[in-house]
Protein backbone atom coordinates (compact mmCIF):
# COMPACT_ATOMS: atom_id res chain seq x y z
CA UNK A 1 0.00 0.00 0.00
CA UNK A 2 1.83 3.38 -1.06
CA UNK A 3 2.08 5.86 1.36
CA UNK A 4 -0.94 8.28 -0.08
CA UNK A 5 -3.12 4.88 0.44
CA UNK A 6 -2.35 4.22 4.22
CA UNK A 7 -2.97 8.00 4.62
CA UNK A 8 -6.28 7.50 3.08
CA UNK A 9 -7.49 4.20 4.98
CA UNK A 10 -6.44 6.04 8.59
CA UNK A 11 -8.59 9.14 7.26
CA UNK A 12 -11.14 7.69 5.99
CA UNK A 13 -11.63 5.14 9.16
CA UNK A 14 -11.53 7.92 11.18
CA UNK A 15 -14.30 9.92 9.32
CA UNK A 16 -16.41 6.78 9.34
CA UNK A 17 -16.10 5.95 13.05
CA UNK A 18 -16.87 10.33 13.55
CA UNK A 19 -13.43 11.12 14.73
CA UNK A 20 -12.50 14.78 13.94
CA UNK A 21 -9.24 16.02 13.39
CA UNK A 22 -9.24 18.08 16.59
CA UNK A 23 -10.33 14.96 18.72
CA UNK A 24 -7.03 13.57 20.98
CA UNK A 25 -6.20 10.04 20.33
CA UNK A 26 -4.27 8.73 23.40
CA UNK A 27 -1.87 6.95 21.04
CA UNK A 28 -0.80 3.15 22.34
CA UNK A 29 3.16 2.98 20.89
CA UNK A 30 5.11 -0.23 22.26
CA UNK A 31 8.36 1.09 20.16
CA UNK A 32 7.37 -1.48 17.46
CA UNK A 33 7.08 -1.12 13.74
CA UNK A 34 3.69 -0.97 13.57
CA UNK A 35 2.45 1.51 16.42
CA UNK A 36 5.11 3.49 15.32
CA UNK A 37 4.25 3.85 11.96
CA UNK A 38 0.48 4.21 13.44
CA UNK A 39 1.54 7.27 15.04
CA UNK A 40 3.86 8.97 12.10
CA UNK A 41 0.56 8.18 9.99
CA UNK A 42 -1.67 10.13 12.24
CA UNK A 43 0.85 13.09 12.88
CA UNK A 44 0.65 13.23 9.21
CA UNK A 45 -2.87 13.72 8.97
CA UNK A 46 -2.85 16.57 11.62
CA UNK A 47 -4.84 14.06 14.25
CA UNK A 48 -4.62 15.74 17.51
CA UNK A 49 -2.70 12.87 19.03
CA UNK A 50 -0.69 12.02 22.55
CA UNK A 51 1.86 9.11 23.30
CA UNK A 52 1.31 6.17 25.71
CA UNK A 53 3.27 2.85 26.90
CA UNK A 54 3.19 0.23 29.13
CA UNK A 55 6.08 -1.06 30.58
CA UNK A 56 4.89 -5.01 31.57
CA UNK A 57 7.73 -5.59 33.56
CA UNK A 58 8.57 -8.18 31.90
CA UNK A 59 12.42 -8.00 29.20
CA UNK A 60 14.41 -6.48 32.12
CA UNK A 61 17.04 -3.77 30.03
CA UNK A 62 14.83 -4.29 26.76
CA UNK A 63 11.68 -3.05 27.95
CA UNK A 64 13.51 -0.41 29.93
CA UNK A 65 15.26 1.16 26.62
CA UNK A 66 11.54 0.19 24.57
CA UNK A 67 10.28 2.82 27.54
CA UNK A 68 12.84 5.37 26.66
CA UNK A 69 12.61 4.66 22.71
CA UNK A 70 8.81 5.73 22.64
CA UNK A 71 9.47 8.69 25.13
CA UNK A 72 12.26 10.17 22.96
CA UNK A 73 9.89 9.50 19.74
CA UNK A 74 7.13 11.29 21.24
CA UNK A 75 9.53 14.12 22.81
CA UNK A 76 10.90 14.47 19.14
CA UNK A 77 6.97 14.94 17.76
CA UNK A 78 5.95 17.17 20.43
CA UNK A 79 3.50 15.33 22.04
CA UNK A 80 2.67 14.63 25.49
CA UNK A 81 3.93 11.26 26.30
CA UNK A 82 2.58 9.65 29.52
CA UNK A 83 3.68 5.83 30.76
CA UNK A 84 2.44 3.55 33.18
CA UNK A 85 3.97 0.16 34.75
CA UNK A 86 1.88 -2.99 35.37
CA UNK A 87 3.25 -6.38 36.27
CA UNK A 88 2.61 -8.90 34.26
CA UNK A 89 4.51 -11.41 35.82
CA UNK A 90 2.34 -12.31 38.43
CA UNK A 91 0.00 -15.66 37.44
CA UNK A 92 -3.24 -15.76 37.20
CA UNK A 93 -4.43 -18.88 35.53
CA UNK A 94 -4.54 -17.04 32.05
CA UNK A 95 -1.46 -17.38 29.40
CA UNK A 96 1.27 -14.90 30.16
CA UNK A 97 0.21 -13.06 26.82
CA UNK A 98 -3.81 -12.58 27.51
CA UNK A 99 -2.24 -11.16 31.52
CA UNK A 100 -0.09 -8.76 29.70
CA UNK A 101 -3.06 -7.82 27.47
CA UNK A 102 -5.64 -7.63 30.35
CA UNK A 103 -3.25 -5.53 32.38
CA UNK A 104 -2.27 -3.16 29.48
CA UNK A 105 -6.07 -2.66 28.02
CA UNK A 106 -6.61 -1.12 31.80
CA UNK A 107 -3.65 0.69 31.79
CA UNK A 108 -4.07 2.37 28.75
CA UNK A 109 -7.58 3.23 30.10
CA UNK A 110 -6.76 4.68 33.11
CA UNK A 111 -4.09 6.82 30.75
CA UNK A 112 -7.14 7.81 28.54
CA UNK A 113 -9.27 9.06 31.50
CA UNK A 114 -6.16 10.56 33.28
CA UNK A 115 -5.14 12.37 30.50
CA UNK A 116 -8.57 13.62 29.19
CA UNK A 117 -8.68 11.50 25.73
CA UNK A 118 -11.82 9.72 24.49
CA UNK A 119 -10.39 7.26 22.36
CA UNK A 120 -7.11 5.35 22.39
CA UNK A 121 -5.60 4.00 19.05
CA UNK A 122 -3.90 0.62 18.98
CA UNK A 123 -1.85 -0.69 15.95
CA UNK A 124 -3.90 -3.96 15.25
CA UNK A 125 -2.97 -4.48 11.47
CA UNK A 126 -4.61 -7.60 8.95
CA UNK A 127 -1.49 -9.94 10.13
CA UNK A 128 -2.71 -9.76 13.71
CA UNK A 129 -6.38 -10.42 12.63
CA UNK A 130 -5.34 -13.39 10.40
CA UNK A 131 -3.59 -14.87 13.11
CA UNK A 132 -6.28 -14.43 15.79
CA UNK A 133 -9.04 -15.84 13.71
CA UNK A 134 -6.66 -18.95 12.84
CA UNK A 135 -5.80 -19.11 16.62
CA UNK A 136 -9.36 -19.66 17.46
CA UNK A 137 -10.54 -21.63 14.55
CA UNK A 138 -7.32 -24.37 15.40
CA UNK A 139 -8.90 -24.27 19.09
CA UNK A 140 -12.48 -24.91 18.06
CA UNK A 141 -14.00 -21.50 18.01
CA UNK A 142 -17.90 -20.79 17.43
CA UNK A 143 -18.44 -18.53 14.69
CA UNK A 144 -18.87 -15.60 16.48
CA UNK A 145 -15.17 -16.39 17.62
CA UNK A 146 -14.45 -16.15 13.12
CA UNK A 147 -14.87 -12.94 13.71
CA UNK A 148 -11.84 -12.24 15.13
CA UNK A 149 -10.37 -8.69 16.66
CA UNK A 150 -12.73 -5.21 16.30
CA UNK A 151 -12.25 -1.84 14.53
CA UNK A 152 -13.99 -0.36 17.73
CA UNK A 153 -14.34 -2.23 20.74
CA UNK A 154 -17.95 -2.34 21.93
CA UNK A 155 -17.64 -0.11 24.57
CA UNK A 156 -16.39 2.41 21.84
CA UNK A 157 -13.51 3.95 23.03
CA UNK A 158 -10.73 1.58 21.87
CA UNK A 159 -9.94 1.93 17.67
CA UNK A 160 -7.93 -0.10 15.57
CA UNK A 161 -7.20 1.62 12.28
CA UNK A 162 -4.85 -0.41 10.80
CA UNK A 163 -6.81 -3.77 10.88
CA UNK A 164 -6.49 -3.56 7.09
CA UNK A 165 -3.39 -3.16 6.20
CA UNK A 166 -0.61 -5.66 6.32
CA UNK A 167 2.52 -5.11 8.76
CA UNK A 168 5.16 -5.36 5.82
CA UNK A 169 3.67 -2.08 4.37
CA UNK A 170 4.23 -0.46 7.91
CA UNK A 171 7.81 -1.57 7.83
CA UNK A 172 8.59 0.09 4.31
CA UNK A 173 6.44 3.20 5.56
CA UNK A 174 8.61 3.27 8.51
CA UNK A 175 12.29 2.64 5.92
CA UNK A 176 11.32 5.60 3.56
CA UNK A 177 11.41 8.10 6.10
CA UNK A 178 14.11 6.95 7.76
CA UNK A 179 12.34 5.94 10.93
CA UNK A 180 13.73 3.80 13.43
CA UNK A 181 11.49 1.13 15.56
CA UNK A 182 12.37 -1.51 17.95
CA UNK A 183 12.22 -5.28 17.64
CA UNK A 184 10.69 -7.60 20.50
CA UNK A 185 13.13 -10.62 20.78
CA UNK A 186 10.56 -12.40 22.15
CA UNK A 187 7.99 -12.17 18.90
CA UNK A 188 10.83 -15.11 17.77
CA UNK A 189 9.76 -17.29 20.39
CA UNK A 190 8.56 -19.78 18.58
CA UNK A 191 7.25 -21.63 21.65
CA UNK A 192 3.97 -18.53 21.63
CA UNK A 193 1.22 -20.18 19.19
CA UNK A 194 1.19 -16.32 17.87
CA UNK A 195 4.77 -15.90 16.90
CA UNK A 196 4.50 -19.79 15.24
CA UNK A 197 1.79 -18.91 13.00
CA UNK A 198 3.27 -15.33 12.09
CA UNK A 199 6.92 -16.80 10.95
CA UNK A 200 5.61 -20.56 9.88
CA UNK A 201 2.15 -20.88 8.78
CA UNK A 202 0.76 -17.44 7.17
CA UNK A 203 4.17 -18.09 5.06
CA UNK A 204 2.93 -20.89 4.03
CA UNK A 205 -0.83 -19.90 3.81
CA UNK A 206 -0.05 -17.11 1.71
CA UNK A 207 2.53 -19.30 -0.79
CA UNK A 208 -0.57 -21.43 -1.26
CA UNK A 209 -2.67 -18.44 -1.77
CA UNK A 210 -1.01 -14.88 -2.20
CA UNK A 211 -4.00 -13.13 -0.66
CA UNK A 212 -4.38 -16.07 2.40
CA UNK A 213 -4.13 -13.45 4.57
CA UNK A 214 -6.50 -10.62 3.47
CA UNK A 215 -8.96 -13.91 2.87
CA UNK A 216 -9.06 -14.24 6.59
CA UNK A 217 -9.15 -10.92 7.17
CA UNK A 218 -12.95 -11.03 4.87
CA UNK A 219 -13.66 -14.12 6.75
CA UNK A 220 -13.49 -12.05 10.15
CA UNK A 221 -15.94 -9.20 8.70
CA UNK A 222 -18.36 -11.60 7.29
CA UNK A 223 -18.33 -13.48 10.35
CA UNK A 224 -18.71 -10.06 12.11
CA UNK A 225 -21.54 -8.96 9.73
CA UNK A 226 -23.12 -12.06 10.71
CA UNK A 227 -23.02 -12.26 14.32
CA UNK A 228 -24.19 -8.67 14.39
CA UNK A 229 -27.57 -9.93 13.04
CA UNK A 230 -27.69 -12.69 15.59
CA UNK A 231 -26.96 -10.56 18.43
CA UNK A 232 -29.96 -9.06 17.48
CA UNK A 233 -32.15 -11.74 17.83
CA UNK A 234 -30.43 -12.65 21.01
CA UNK A 235 -30.18 -9.57 22.91
CA UNK A 236 -33.52 -9.48 24.67
CA UNK A 237 -32.85 -12.41 25.42
CA UNK A 238 -29.75 -12.65 27.58
CA UNK A 239 -31.52 -8.69 29.14
CA UNK A 240 -33.97 -11.31 30.35
CA UNK A 241 -31.58 -13.74 31.39
CA UNK A 242 -28.48 -11.95 32.87
CA UNK A 243 -28.11 -10.23 36.29
CA UNK A 244 -25.12 -8.68 37.33
CA UNK A 245 -24.54 -9.55 40.93
CA UNK A 246 -22.35 -10.91 43.20
CA UNK A 247 -19.56 -10.43 41.79
CA UNK A 248 -20.68 -12.15 39.08
CA UNK A 249 -23.24 -12.97 36.64
CA UNK A 250 -26.54 -14.75 37.24
CA UNK A 251 -28.02 -16.64 34.37
CA UNK A 252 -31.44 -17.80 34.37
CA UNK A 253 -31.52 -20.90 31.86
CA UNK A 254 -35.45 -20.44 30.75
CA UNK A 255 -34.99 -17.98 28.23
CA UNK A 256 -31.82 -19.31 26.47
CA UNK A 257 -33.74 -23.26 26.38
CA UNK A 258 -36.67 -21.11 24.86
CA UNK A 259 -33.88 -20.71 21.82
CA UNK A 260 -33.40 -22.70 18.49
CA UNK A 261 -30.04 -25.09 19.58
CA UNK A 262 -27.62 -22.88 17.18
CA UNK A 263 -28.92 -19.75 18.78
CA UNK A 264 -28.82 -21.17 22.49
CA UNK A 265 -25.47 -21.59 21.39
CA UNK A 266 -24.31 -18.16 19.95
CA UNK A 267 -26.38 -17.27 23.23
CA UNK A 268 -23.83 -19.05 25.26
CA UNK A 269 -21.31 -17.73 23.94
CA UNK A 270 -22.07 -14.44 24.21
CA UNK A 271 -22.41 -15.04 27.93
CA UNK A 272 -18.80 -16.25 28.22
CA UNK A 273 -17.72 -13.16 26.33
CA UNK A 274 -19.65 -10.97 29.14
CA UNK A 275 -18.07 -13.17 32.04
CA UNK A 276 -14.25 -12.53 30.00
CA UNK A 277 -13.77 -15.49 29.01
CA UNK A 278 -13.48 -14.49 25.11
CA UNK A 279 -10.10 -15.83 25.05
CA UNK A 280 -10.27 -19.09 26.47
CA UNK A 281 -13.25 -21.04 25.22
CA UNK A 282 -13.69 -23.34 22.79
CA UNK A 283 -16.68 -25.34 20.66
CA UNK A 284 -16.11 -27.95 23.54
CA UNK A 285 -16.30 -25.59 26.36
CA UNK A 286 -19.58 -23.98 25.18
CA UNK A 287 -21.27 -27.56 24.46
CA UNK A 288 -20.07 -28.71 27.85
CA UNK A 289 -21.58 -24.88 29.53
CA UNK A 290 -24.80 -25.31 27.16
CA UNK A 291 -25.15 -29.07 28.29
CA UNK A 292 -24.94 -28.07 32.02
CA UNK A 293 -27.50 -25.72 31.71
CA UNK A 294 -29.49 -27.85 29.98
CA UNK A 295 -29.18 -30.31 33.04
CA UNK A 296 -29.94 -27.53 35.68
CA UNK A 297 -28.45 -30.07 38.79
CA UNK A 298 -28.51 -27.83 41.84
CA UNK A 299 -25.35 -27.75 43.72
CA UNK A 300 -23.38 -28.80 41.14
CA UNK A 301 -20.55 -26.97 39.67
CA UNK A 302 -18.43 -26.74 36.40
CA UNK A 303 -15.06 -25.48 36.20
CA UNK A 304 -14.15 -23.42 33.02
CA UNK A 305 -10.90 -21.86 32.48
CA UNK A 306 -9.29 -18.09 34.26
CA UNK A 307 -10.27 -19.74 37.32
CA UNK A 308 -14.01 -18.66 36.79
CA UNK A 309 -17.02 -21.35 37.58
CA UNK A 310 -20.38 -22.35 36.67
CA UNK A 311 -22.88 -22.86 39.20
CA UNK A 312 -25.74 -24.20 39.62
CA UNK A 313 -28.49 -23.06 42.58
CA UNK A 314 -31.89 -24.29 42.17
CA UNK A 315 -33.60 -22.23 39.59
CA UNK A 316 -30.17 -20.35 38.94
CA UNK A 317 -26.68 -20.30 37.63
CA UNK A 318 -24.07 -18.27 38.85
CA UNK A 319 -20.74 -17.74 36.98
CA UNK A 320 -17.90 -15.85 38.54
CA UNK A 321 -14.78 -16.34 39.80
CA UNK A 322 -13.42 -19.14 42.17
CA UNK A 323 -15.12 -20.24 44.85
CA UNK A 324 -18.42 -18.48 44.22
CA UNK A 325 -20.62 -15.47 44.75
CA UNK A 326 -19.80 -13.46 47.24
CA UNK A 327 -23.04 -12.43 48.88
CA UNK A 328 -24.26 -9.41 50.85
CA UNK A 329 -22.35 -9.23 54.14
CA UNK A 330 -24.52 -10.41 57.49
CA UNK A 331 -26.49 -6.94 58.87
CA UNK A 332 -28.41 -5.76 61.95
CA UNK A 333 -30.56 -2.70 61.90
CA UNK A 334 -33.03 -1.28 64.63
CA UNK A 335 -36.82 -0.22 63.17
CA UNK A 336 -39.16 1.71 64.83
CA UNK A 337 -42.08 4.15 62.70
CA UNK A 338 -42.24 5.80 61.17
CA UNK A 339 -38.14 5.77 59.86
CA UNK A 340 -38.15 3.31 56.57
CA UNK A 341 -35.27 0.75 55.81
CA UNK A 342 -34.08 0.43 52.36
CA UNK A 343 -31.48 -2.79 52.35
CA UNK A 344 -30.33 -2.65 48.15
CA UNK A 345 -28.28 -5.47 48.51
CA UNK A 346 -31.61 -7.63 49.24
CA UNK A 347 -33.56 -5.62 46.88
CA UNK A 348 -35.71 -4.32 49.66
CA UNK A 349 -37.27 -1.53 51.01
CA UNK A 350 -39.47 -1.66 54.33
CA UNK A 351 -41.77 1.11 55.41
CA UNK A 352 -44.39 1.43 57.66
CA UNK A 353 -48.27 2.76 57.28
CA UNK A 354 -51.64 2.31 59.29
CA UNK A 355 -53.76 -1.03 59.83
CA UNK A 356 -56.11 -0.86 56.93
CA UNK A 357 -57.46 -4.12 56.76
CA UNK A 358 -56.15 -8.06 57.95
CA UNK A 359 -53.67 -8.89 55.49
CA UNK A 360 -52.34 -12.74 56.06
CA UNK A 361 -49.52 -12.17 53.36
CA UNK A 362 -46.27 -12.73 53.75
CA UNK A 363 -45.23 -9.02 52.38
CA UNK A 364 -46.83 -7.42 55.81
CA UNK A 365 -46.17 -7.63 59.28
CA UNK A 366 -48.84 -6.08 61.56
CA UNK A 367 -47.42 -4.60 65.24
CA UNK A 368 -49.08 -2.65 67.93
CA UNK A 369 -49.33 0.91 67.85
CA UNK A 370 -46.51 1.14 70.93
CA UNK A 371 -44.05 -1.04 70.72
CA UNK A 372 -42.04 -2.31 74.03
CA UNK A 373 -38.99 -2.49 72.30
CA UNK A 374 -37.52 -1.74 68.61
CA UNK A 375 -37.92 -4.30 65.90
CA UNK A 376 -34.74 -5.62 65.21
CA UNK A 377 -34.36 -6.27 60.89
CA UNK A 378 -31.52 -8.25 60.32
CA UNK A 379 -30.17 -11.07 58.38
CA UNK A 380 -30.65 -14.76 59.54
CA UNK A 381 -28.09 -16.73 62.02
CA UNK A 382 -27.43 -20.13 62.05
CA UNK A 383 -29.65 -21.39 65.24
CA UNK A 384 -32.78 -18.90 64.50
CA UNK A 385 -35.80 -20.55 65.27
CA UNK A 386 -39.86 -19.00 65.14
CA UNK A 387 -43.41 -20.01 65.96
CA UNK A 388 -45.92 -20.19 63.03
CA UNK A 389 -48.37 -19.01 65.70
CA UNK A 390 -48.06 -17.98 69.78
CA UNK A 391 -49.17 -21.72 70.76
CA UNK A 392 -46.93 -23.92 68.48
CA UNK A 393 -43.77 -25.54 68.61
CA UNK A 394 -40.86 -23.51 67.13
CA UNK A 395 -39.31 -24.61 64.12
CA UNK A 396 -35.67 -24.13 62.82
CA UNK A 397 -35.28 -21.04 59.69
CA UNK A 398 -33.07 -23.58 57.89
CA UNK A 399 -35.96 -26.52 58.10
CA UNK A 400 -38.87 -23.33 56.87
CA UNK A 401 -36.35 -22.55 54.21
CA UNK A 402 -35.31 -26.36 52.49
CA UNK A 403 -39.12 -26.69 52.76
CA UNK A 404 -39.62 -23.53 50.98
CA UNK A 405 -36.91 -24.56 48.68
CA UNK A 406 -35.00 -21.04 48.58
CA UNK A 407 -32.08 -21.13 47.25
CA UNK A 408 -28.74 -20.20 48.53
CA UNK A 409 -28.97 -17.02 46.49
CA UNK A 410 -32.16 -16.16 48.80
CA UNK A 411 -30.91 -17.60 52.08
CA UNK A 412 -27.89 -14.99 51.60
CA UNK A 413 -30.50 -12.35 51.05
CA UNK A 414 -33.05 -13.46 53.50
CA UNK A 415 -34.26 -10.59 55.95
CA UNK A 416 -36.15 -11.60 59.16
CA UNK A 417 -37.04 -9.26 61.82
CA UNK A 418 -36.55 -9.51 65.50
CA UNK A 419 -39.00 -8.28 68.80
CA UNK A 420 -37.79 -8.93 72.39
CA UNK A 421 -35.48 -11.32 71.38
CA UNK A 422 -37.96 -13.42 69.40
CA UNK A 423 -38.26 -13.58 64.97
CA UNK A 424 -41.37 -12.42 64.71
CA UNK A 425 -41.21 -12.68 60.51
CA UNK A 426 -39.12 -13.73 57.80
CA UNK A 427 -40.12 -11.44 54.75
CA UNK A 428 -40.91 -13.20 52.10
CA UNK A 429 -41.69 -16.85 53.33
CA UNK A 430 -43.44 -16.63 57.34
CA UNK A 431 -44.65 -14.59 60.33
CA UNK A 432 -45.97 -15.88 63.74
CA UNK A 433 -49.33 -15.06 63.67
CA UNK A 434 -50.71 -13.53 66.92
CA UNK A 435 -53.95 -13.76 68.57
CA UNK A 436 -55.19 -10.55 68.84
CA UNK A 437 -57.70 -8.28 67.10
CA UNK A 438 -55.98 -5.33 64.80
CA UNK A 439 -56.84 -1.87 65.76
CA UNK A 440 -57.29 1.30 64.10
CA UNK A 441 -53.81 3.29 64.43
CA UNK A 442 -51.56 -0.34 64.64
CA UNK A 443 -48.50 0.03 62.45
CA UNK A 444 -48.16 -2.73 59.46
CA UNK A 445 -44.38 -2.88 58.32
CA UNK A 446 -44.72 -3.58 54.14
CA UNK A 447 -42.24 -5.08 52.46
CA UNK A 448 -41.21 -4.44 48.90
CA UNK A 449 -38.76 -5.45 46.31
CA UNK A 450 -36.70 -2.15 44.78
CA UNK A 451 -36.61 -4.35 41.68
CA UNK A 452 -39.87 -5.82 41.07
CA UNK A 453 -38.37 -7.61 37.93
CA UNK A 454 -36.18 -9.24 39.80
CA UNK A 455 -36.94 -11.96 41.63
CA UNK A 456 -34.83 -13.46 45.08
CA UNK A 457 -36.66 -16.28 46.05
Amino acid sequence: MAVAKLHIHVSRFLSEQGIPRTEPLLVAVSGGADSCALLQILVALGQSSSVAHVHHGLRGGAADADLEFVRARAQALGLPYSCAHVDATVRDGRSPEARARVLRYAALNELRERGGCSYIATAHTLDDQAETVLLRAIRGTGPAGLAGIAARSSEGHLLRPLLGVRGEELRSYLRERGLAWREDESNQDLGIPRNRLRAQVLPILEAIHPAAVSKLGGLAQAARESDACLREITAPVLEAALEERDHGLWIDPAPLLELAPALRMRAVSQVLVAAGLAERISASHLRRVAQFLEDGQSGKTLSLPQCMTLLCDRDRFWLGPEPGPRFPAWFSAPLLPPRALELPERDLRLSWRNVTCSDPRAKVLSVPRELSLPLIVRSPLPGDRMKPSEKAASVALQDLFSAARWSRRARARAVVVEHAHEVVWVVGLAQLQKERKLNAGDWELVAELLSPHRQTC
